[in-house]
């Protein structure tokens, strides 16, 4: 609870962030920061365009909370509005974001996700590869197959552990929505059970965590009325 106060009363102080991109297309862009909610942004919380590679943002904010930086339609990366001064560098691999305890938390995060990403990635280049060598699929599976799975269940180990974690602070329920709501439809995947399983009332009381349970229940009890059989 001291942590949390101490959170919030240094983010009533200021929160202002400087930014920089090597990526020469983006200059005379502009950055959005925007709130995540299960119904994807919502309200922009601050914006600023981008000359000779740099940028800055003041959101003036009286509380923590995780949004996402992008441009156009593309999102950049999760960050958190804390109090102090905050460094963010874009460039091609992606963004990278230092100052603020939970900044510097989910750094770290977004950095071991990224590998695993590029991996899969890489995985996945060779599979097509082999397709277009006239390989079959079964020699593409036996090949790849293997170590893609356990990527994958090391990828979702990473995410599920971060946000078990984080429950009780705005990265828990930040990234539970910046992962999943991305997906086509609300869903309660076996990885979401696992997160679901013994959260504590501040995470599964968050309402855009307790919009995506309650629409995936929804879901659920739709499709169990249209195809009974499938369930």
């Amino acid at each position: 609870m001291a942590t949390m106060l101490l959170l919030c009363s240094s983010c009533a102080e200021q929160c202002n962030i400087q930014g920089s991109s090597t990526i020469v297309s983006m200059d005379g862009k502009v950055m959005y920061l925007s709130k995540f909610t299960t119904d994807g942004p919502a309200g922009c919380v601050d914006s600023c365009e981008v000359i000779h590679g740099r940028f800055s943002f003041a959101p003036g904010l009286d509380t923590v909370m995780v949004v996402r930086l992008f441009t156009g339609n593309e999102c950049i990366m999760p960050l958190v509005i804390e109090g102090g001064d905050l460094s963010i560098s874009v460039d091609h691999s992606g963004g990278r974001i230092s100052g603020g305890v939970l900044n510097d938390r989910l750094n770290k995060f977004l950095l071991r996700r990224r590998r695993l990403d590029n991996r899969l990635w890489e995985l996945d280049k060779k599979g097509m590869r082999m397709m277009y060598e006239g390989r079959s699929p079964e020699e593409v599976e036996k090949s790849t197959g293997k170590q893609m799975k356990k990527l994958q269940r090391e990828m979702a180990r990473l995410e599920t552990e971060f946000i078990r974690d984080n429950y009780d602070n705005p990265l828990g329920p930040g990234l539970f929505v910046w992962l999943f709501a991305q997906n086509p439809v609300p869903v309660m995947t076996p990885q979401i059970e696992e997160i679901v399983d013994g959260a504590p009332p501040v995470f599964l009381d968050n309402p855009e965590v307790s919009r995506y349970l309650r629409r995936a229940a929804a879901f659920r009890r739709l499709k169990l009325n249209v195809f009974p059989e499938n369930m």
